[in-house]
């Protein structure tokens, strides 16, 4: 198997954690854009989505992208609203496979609150944006991804053997 795994989903889904373990299982190098924004940045998210906005992070989200098109043998962990953009979802199938990591709204919520780095849930009804993003963003996920993986309640490892069998690697 040759062909780049890009991970999509909500915050909370474990993009980052899980990408990591199935990198090291496919011997692919994990890329995550947040952390690529943010190195590039000097900032973190938080800092970014204060200082610049939301509309300034998604341009460095696209410009991040767009210089890993002719990347090869990575796993890409996006943010949770890299497929916002239509631009994106292009740049995301000219990388690889686009895989949709999905847990459900219980359990992606309890995750996300734990980061207390979440500029979008940063806020005075943070389970009330929660939700209102989820919904908002669910159609696209499911528009953007070539495959469709459910974690809930699946361990790490669980989720890593679901992911190799929805892209056909061997595990």
């Amino acid at each position: 198997m040759t062909q780049n795994i890009i991970l999509i989903g909500f915050m909370g889904c474990g993009k980052s954690s899980i990408g990591r373990r199935l990198a090291g299982r496919l011997g692919y190098e994990l890329r995550d854009s947040d952390d690529l924004i943010t190195a590039r940045a000097g900032k973190s998210i938080t800092d970014i989505f204060n200082d610049e906005g939301e509309a300034c992070f998604r341009e460095r989200e696209t410009m991040e992208l767009r210089e890993l098109i002719d990347s090869q043998g990575i796993v890409l962990a996006t943010g949770g609203g890299a497929v916002l953009r239509e631009e994106n979802r292009e740049i995301l199938r000219r990388i690889g496979l686009v895989v949709w990591l999905h847990s459900d709204p219980e359990t992606l919520f309890e995750r996300a609150n734990r980061n207390r780095k979440r500029p979008l849930l940063d806020v005075e009804n943070p389970r009330g944006t929660f939700n209102a993003l989820l919904e908002s963003r669910l159609q696209v996920y499911e528009a953007a991804a070539d495959r469709k993986v459910d974690a809930t309640g699946l361990s790490h490892d669980q989720t890593v053997e679901a992911l190799l069998s929805a892209i056909g690697a061997q595990s």
